[in-house]
């Protein structure tokens, strides 16, 4: 007999899921208006609904849900039963498509009456067919009726009803599900449904993030700037509460009265002004929320120099500042007042700053020859304000303030009479009366009508100044009048220059547009080309003067010469920047430019070298000797180790040729540096006649004699150098010694031996030269430098060839130590800048992220 088909384990897995199935479509509508009801229930009591109605209402609700679950439930429990054998297999059938209920065939059984043996085989065989059928069973998911049922949907409003009120309740599901079991009306609502809420915002200038209620409620001390508002909210007020009951206690013992916001909200706002005890305060008296308050007070800025101010070839003030606040300066200013009359000072604007917390050091540039104080000693003292109008001053600095010198006499005694009237103002008449005859003067109508005509309205105005802001108007037209009559159009265009530098500082700090900045750098080129026409011409002018030919321009580094071509590389290196939106590399670039431009003096033909410039000369071409003689003897200890078989050879050829050898030397004293009369800068010692006969070209007694003048050369140079009273660099001394080996190795015939001192001497005559170049360097730093009228040199700049040449540029400037971009780094910022332009225009994106790139590309 075979095997009963209903015994397979995987028969009863379909069969037990199929009865899964059916009790699933049974149960589930039948228990729906129950869970609809529960539902709704549980979405009114989150909504807290029972807490606004009357304690009968309330009762009365309650029963109608009961009721109602109740009599869904009644209707329910005849579908609330578990399937049978017969409907689990009708169903398998139905899903597997198995007709004429031949699963439950299997439920049958041949009488044991039958004993036919066609009958058993018959019927085995119809077994059989069932069991092959149990192979394709399938069974599907349950499908709901409810559809059928609820045409309308309702049973996804009660869904999004149910998510509302889950929402509305976080945190407080607990309490509201209590609360709708208790009857304690709206009049007795229970004071631990309040809830309270703290926001922060800090002051703008402080650039923190604000806090919201979900941050300051995990906290229980908040460090908060000094004058932050304060956001304080009620919910959930019991109906009939009055909100000006609730209070806000602040850390001053202030006390701020709640509004009422809407039904059950009430807000109360403040600014904190000190450290403390924060809390809210409920209409019943009671205190629902607290926090410790520390309050950080807005400190003063701190303010000092630098270093002692500079005065800059073109009289312009360097003044390098340091200031300090924790967020940041907004506003660098100079007071200034005369050491006769220290009561009354004048504050003068230097730098509008983005601010920023920390440290900020930097130097600016102020021009006070125009101002009435220039030429005398003055106390000044730097100022520094914040955002919120704080200021905190340096010390004390007391300075003689540079005034310009006039060449012309007219411009000279415009300049006398405008001292006189800033010196004594109430000598005006007498002032006006000496302009006015100026006027008439045959040195004011060489001029034209133009310095006529303004040095009578100068004493017109001079004689009216009864006010200091009239005495003030006229003193700035004295200096107008004296500027006009110096320089001409010269003095306009490095006002207009000036003025377009300082605009363009501060468009780049104000965060300006970039329409702006090319309008503005397209203005400073036009102010940059007239103004060095103007002083080309006045430069021409003055070289055509004997009187001015005459004057001896001092020695300059050469490092420090720049050409029209390199100002125009940085300012298109500058413009370059900004474009790719670095803002802070092209100020500095800038304010390299500035730099440049305040100390910029034109030169003025060739200037007579000096004798430490000569000096320097001589050992430069020691150097260049030195390397030759180095190379010879590579060659010489290579042809010996060739041609050694070849020296007797040699030497019978050496005898042909020396009395031509000798009288070569005897015809060209000198040409070749140490050889013959002259050393190498015509401080050699002569040659004996045995080494002229015995030296031939590139021979080692040759190579010997000619290390031997250059020795001594060098002996002749330090003794220059120690009669001019200039330190003697070490380095000058030991390639004296090794000079001396290699001329003993060569001697002895042996090059190879004299190539490792030769190598050595080679060195240390450079670092000799470069010794020699800093000592020079420091020479002109202390002429050019820290005195009156001058700036000192740049400094950072050692690696320089012995001539003074630059290694690292090739222009007039230097911008090492200064964080500007190469060109690599200028394609990099502006392949990030399209990318950040390409994803801000993809719309699909995420809205906070959209809103992170539009930010950047606000700043940048």
């Amino acid at each position: 007999m075979s095997e009963d088909p209903r015994s397979r384990p995987g028969f009863r897995l379909r069969l037990a899921l199929a009865r899964v199935v059916v009790a699933v479509e049974r149960i589930w509508p039948a228990i729906w208006p129950a869970v609809a009801v529960l539902g709704l229930f549980l979405a009114l009591s989150l909504l807290g609904l029972w807490q606004r109605l009357p304690s009968l209402l309330h009762a009365l609700g309650l029963v109608g849900f009961a009721c109602l679950l109740l009599l869904a439930l009644w209707y329910a429990r005849r579908e609330l039963r578990w399937p049978g054998r017969e409907e689990a297999l009708a169903r398998l059938e139905a899903d597997s498509r198995i007709p004429h209920c031949a699963l439950r065939g299997l439920e049958d059984r041949l009488p044991d009456e039958i004993a036919d043996p066609q009958t058993r085989i018959l019927w085995e065989a119809h077994r059989a067919r069932l069991a092959r059928l149990i192979g394709r069973l399938e069974l599907h998911p349950p499908r709901s009726a409810l559809p059928a049922r609820d045409p309308w949907a309702l049973r996804a409003a009660l869904l999004l009803l149910l998510v509302v009120a889950l929402v509305d309740a976080r945190g407080e599901y607990g309490a509201r599900l209590r609360a709708a079991f208790a009857f304690a009306g709206p009049e007795r609502a229970p004071a631990s449904e309040v809830s309270a809420g703290l926001w922060v915002t800090p002051p703008a200038y402080t650039r923190k993030p604000p806090l919201g209620a979900e941050q300051t409620a995990r906290e229980e001390r908040l460090l908060l700037p000094m004058g932050s508002a304060l956001l304080a909210q009620l919910h959930h007020l019991p109906p009939g509460a009055e909100a000006s009951r609730a209070k806000l206690l602040l850390p001053s013992g202030e006390e701020k009265s709640f509004a009422d916001l809407g039904a059950g909200s009430a807000e109360a706002r403040a600014t904190l002004e000190a450290s403390g005890r924060l809390a809210i305060v409920a209409p019943d008296g009671r205190a629902i929320a607290s926090w410790i308050i520390e309050a950080i007070p807005d400190l003063a800025p701190k303010v000092a120099f630098v270093d002692e101010p500079a005065v800059t070839h073109r009289g312009v003030l360097r003044i390098g500042y340091e200031a300090e606040d924790d967020y940041g300066v907004s506003e660098i200013a100079l007071e200034l007042a005369t050491t006769t009359l220290l009561e009354e000072r004048e504050r003068l604007p230097l730098a509008k700053l983005q601010p920023r917390p920390g440290k900020h050091a930097s130097h600016v540039y102020s021009d006070l020859l125009a101002h009435p104080f220039a030429g005398l000693e003055v106390e000044m003292r730097l100022l520094a304000t914040d955002s919120i109008g704080q200021e905190g001053a340096s010390g004390p600095l007391r300075l003689l303030l540079p005034e310009r010198r006039f060449r012309n006499p007219l411009a000279r005694a415009v300049i006398e009479q405008r001292k006189a009237l800033v010196a004594r103002p109430e000598q005006r008449e007498q002032v006006a009366g000496r302009l006015a005859a100026l006027a008439e003067s045959e040195a004011a109508l060489a001029h034209g009508a133009a310095v006529p005509l303004s040095l009578r309205v100068a004493a017109l105005r001079t004689r009216d100044a009864e006010t200091r802001e009239r005495r003030r108007a006229a003193i700035d037209l004295l200096w107008e009048i004296a500027l006009y009559i110096e320089d001409g159009a010269l003095s306009q265009a490095e006002r207009e220059l000036r003025a377009l530098q300082e605009r363009l500082e501060r468009a780049l700090m104000e965060q300006a547009n970039d329409a702006e900045l090319e309008r503005l750098l397209a203005e400073l080129q036009d102010a940059l080309d007239r103004f060095l026409e103007e002083l080309a011409r006045q430069a021409l002018a003055e070289m055509q003067d004997p009187a001015a030919q005459r004057e001896p321009m001092p020695p300059v580094d050469p490092s420090r010469f720049v050409d029209r071509q390199d100002l125009q590389r940085m300012l298109d290196r500058a413009r370059e920047l900004m474009r790719t939106g670095q803002r802070e590399a092209a100020r500095q670039m800038l304010q390299q430019l500035r730099d440049i431009l305040e100390n910029l003096q034109v030169a003025r033909g060739q200037q007579r070298p000096t004798a430490e410039q000569k000096m320097l000369s001589d050992l430069q071409k020691m150097i260049e000797l030195q390397r030759d003689l180095l190379d010879r003897s590579h060659r010489m200890q290579q042809g010996m180790s060739s041609e050694g078989a070849q020296r007797p050879r040699d030497a019978q050829g050496r005898q042909g040729h020396q009395g031509r050898e000798g009288q070569r030397a005897q015809r060209q004293p000198g040409q070749r540096g140490p050889m013959g009369q002259r050393g190498p800068m015509g401080q050699g010692e002569p040659m004996q006649g045995g080494e002229a006969e015995n030296a031939l070209p590139d021979s080692p007694g040759r190579a010997a004699s000619e290390q031997e003048g250059l020795r001594r050369a060098l002996g002749e140079l330090m003794r220059r150098m120690g009669e001019r009273g200039m330190p003697i660099p070490r380095e000058l001394g030991q390639a004296e010694l090794e000079m001396r080996a290699a001329r003993d190795a060569l001697s002895e015939g042996d090059p190879g031996r004299a190539v490792p001192n030769q190598a050595q001497a080679l060195d240390l005559l450079q670092q000799g030269g470069q010794a020699m170049l800093e000592q020079m360097q420091q020479q002109l730093g202390q002429d050019q430098g820290p005195g009156p009228g001058r700036e000192p040199l740049a400094q950072g700049r050692r690696s320089r060839d012995p001539l003074g040449r630059s290694q690292f540029n090739d222009g007039g400037w230097d911008t090492r130590g200064e964080l500007v971009p190469e060109e690599a780094d200028l394609g990099r910022a502006r392949e990030v800048l399209e990318e950040l332009y390409r994803r801000s225009g993809e719309r699909h994106r995420p809205p906070l992220e959209l809103d992170y790139y539009k930010r950047l590309l606000d700043r940048f």
